[in-house]
C-alpha cells in the first residue's frame, strides 16, 4: 500500500479546502504517470485514509463557508441573504435528485 508523507497530505488538504476536485489536485501537485493514477485511485476509494482526509477537510471547509455566510446574512447583508437562500435551495434540489435518481 502506498503511503503518503505528512507534507503531501497537508498539500492535498490545502487544495481540498479550496474546493478542488481530486483530478485538479493531482494536476496542481504535478502528479504524472503511475503516481497520478495511484493518487486518483486512492482518493476515489472511500475506505482509503487519503479519501477520508479529503472528504473530512472538504466538509469542514463547506461548514466554515456556511458559518461565514450565515453571519453575514444575520448582519443584514442583502447579497449574503440572497446567496444563503440560493445555497439552501440548491442543496434541497441536490438531496431530492440523490433520493430520486441516485445522482
Amino acid at each position: 500500500m502506498t503511503t503518503y508523507d505528512d507534507n503531501f497530505v497537508a498539500r492535498m488538504k490545502d487544495f481540498a479546502v479550496l474546493g478542488l476536485l481530486p483530478i485538479q489536485i493531482a494536476e496542481r501537485m504535478g502528479l504524472v504517470g503511475e503516481s497520478r493514477r495511484t493518487f486518483l485511485m486512492h482518493i476515489s476509494d472511500p475506505m482509503h485514509p487519503l479519501a477520508k482526509e479529503y472528504w473530512k477537510t472538504h466538509e469542514m471547509a463547506v461548514e466554515d463557508l456556511d458559518a461565514s455566510l450565515t453571519t453575514s446574512a444575520m448582519s443584514g447583508d442583502p447579497k449574503a441573504l440572497k446567496l444563503a437562500y440560493e445555497v439552501k435551495k440548491q442543496r434541497e434540489i441536490d438531496a431530492l435528485r440523490q433520493e430520486l435518481f441516485g445522482i
